[in-house]
């Protein structure tokens, strides 16, 4: 979407001899003004990589051997997503310094917050989650930095970074319902008079306009409406757009056809998608939360309140739906919500950490090194390996546990005698995810696909961004140290 708005392209760029797999193709778009076709994706994340992808596309020109692809992923990644990334960090630390936590203990928990949960995963695998993630904790810190400090401007800007995040995913509208309600609590308890609650609600609302307006008149450009949506016009057409015709018919009401608690169950329990697994903190900070729920500030108790509701909000809004982010690393559509809701909890359970001697504080460093190795095991292979493994029936796929199946899959790389799952051991099924056998990262992404292309040029650039690479790791670990000496941690 981002290349063909500056280029004056389609955005569907699919050949006649392409035919689609099934209904809602999304290589296919749906059908728009003048019989044009569009990605079915709500606008705000290309938006925001439109520079990068500009800069990309004039280095490829300068480049020609390494080829214009390359630098535009570089570009939007080290140009857009990294910054917003670090941005996202540096909110959350500022929303604990609003939430009156001691600075030491801000900067270890936003750091933590970074490496212990899948915030880190989706900082590699930009799906909309931690862009979306950025503006929502700003809408909530200068919510609370707006009442706290009585500045108006305050609440204006968080009006205006959730009507960002609603530009970026449509769903997000129930993030500016649950902060407009911690404003409105906020208000409340320190300011107790309606005409206060009045007044900042009305320059909230007066802050969500501008990008709300920006949203329903690109989505009027494209679909000739200024209620539709991207999602709303995929699920129109998928009965009614002639691209589909001869294709199965699909169930009434689709994607809407599971019973909810299958919904519910799977973003709780399942092995796939557990928010428990696969962010393994949230279950001890949840039982440490409540145990000392009477210790914790009133301003962070309403923050957590409507948090809790933000998740039960967005479980009860897939709970029916037949697809429930399935190809992505844990349960895509819920992490969000467990993101914010680890924000003050982590910063607890780092407290605690800071204030417990031996036994205690040995089971809490355990726990956070569990949460970390979940993480980096995460990032180190592609996200997709192991649900494509479990299409062609490799062996240990059967319970689709996937965290377990990417630690099996890292110690083949290692060596791929020790487990009869490893790829080296399934020759008749490599061909299907050979591709994707190898380390993820960046840099390594980069030498993978230069040797596979035996392109000098671009192996050496592979080398520069390692180098990058490296110092920005450095850089981490040093300020995650810096940090804890602080303190004499």
């Amino acid at each position: 979407m981002t290349h063909s708005w500056w280029k004056g392209q389609e955005e569907v760029l699919v050949s006649s001899e392409t035919q689609p797999k099934r209904r809602g193709d999304i290589r296919f778009g749906v059908q728009g003004r003048d019989n044009k076709r569009y990605i079915a994706y709500d606008v705000g994340q290309s938006l925001l990589m439109l520079p990068g992808d500009w800069v990309g596309t004039q280095l490829g020109r300068l480049f020609p051997s390494i080829g214009e692809t390359v630098f535009r992923n570089l570009a939007v990644q080290f140009l857009v997503f990294i910054p917003l990334n670090v941005a996202a960090i540096i909110a959350c630390f500022w929303l604990l310094r609003l939430f009156q936590f001691k600075q030491h203990v801000a900067a270890l928990s936003s750091i933590g917050w970074l490496l212990s949960s899948t915030v880190l995963h989706y900082a590699q695998i930009p799906q909309q989650n931690n862009q979306i993630l950025l503006f929502v904790t700003i809408g909530y810190a200068s919510a609370l930095a707006g009442v706290r400090f009585n500045k108006l401007s305050y609440v204006f800007l968080s009006g205006l970074c959730l009507g960002l995040a609603m530009l970026i995913r449509t769903t997000s509208i129930f993030h500016a319902l649950t902060v407009f309600l911690f404003l409105s609590g906020c208000v409340l308890y320190q300011k107790r008079y309606l005409s206060n609650l009045f007044r900042f609600s009305a320059v909230w609302i007066l802050g969500l306009v501008p990008f709300t307006l920006l949203g329903r008149f690109v989505d009027y450009l494209r679909y000739g409406s200024v209620w539709a949506t991207s999602n709303s016009e995929i699920l129109k057409q998928l009965g009614t757009d002639p691209m589909w015709s001869g294709l199965p018919k699909l169930p009434a009401n689709y994607p809407f056809v599971n019973p909810p608690w299958i919904g519910i169950l799977d973003t709780l329990f399942s092995p796939a998608r557990s928010i428990f697994i696969y962010d393994p903190l949230f279950l001890p900070c949840l039982i440490l939360t409540i145990v000392i729920w009477k210790k914790i500030s009133p301003y962070v108790q309403l923050y957590l309140l409507t948090g809790l509701l933000n998740l039960a909000l967005h479980i009860l809004l897939t709970s029916k739906l037949v697809w429930t982010g399935g190809t992505a690393w844990g349960a895509r559509f819920h992490v969000t919500s467990v993101h914010l809701l680890l924000i003050p909890l982590l910063a607890l359970l780092v407290q605690l950490l800071l204030s417990s001697r031996q036994l205690k504080r040995y089971l809490i460093q355990g726990v956070l090194v569990i949460a970390i190795m979940t993480q980096f095991a995460s990032v180190l292979m592609q996200p997709n390996l192991e649900i494509y493994q479990k299409k062609v029936g490799f062996p240990g796929t059967r319970f689709d546990f996937r965290l377990m199946q990417r630690v099996a899959n890292i110690a083949c790389l290692v060596d791929d005698s020790i487990y009869k799952g490893c790829i080296g051991q399934n020759p008749e099924k490599r061909q299907y995810v050979d591709n994707l056998d190898h380390i993820f990262m960046s840099p390594f992404v980069l030498s993978h696909q230069a040797a596979d292309d035996n392109n000098v040029a671009l192996s050496k650039l592979s080398s520069i961004v390692f180098v990058l690479w490296l110092l920005a790791l450095a850089t981490a670990i040093g300020l995650t140290f810096y940090s804890g000496w602080l303190y004499e941690i």
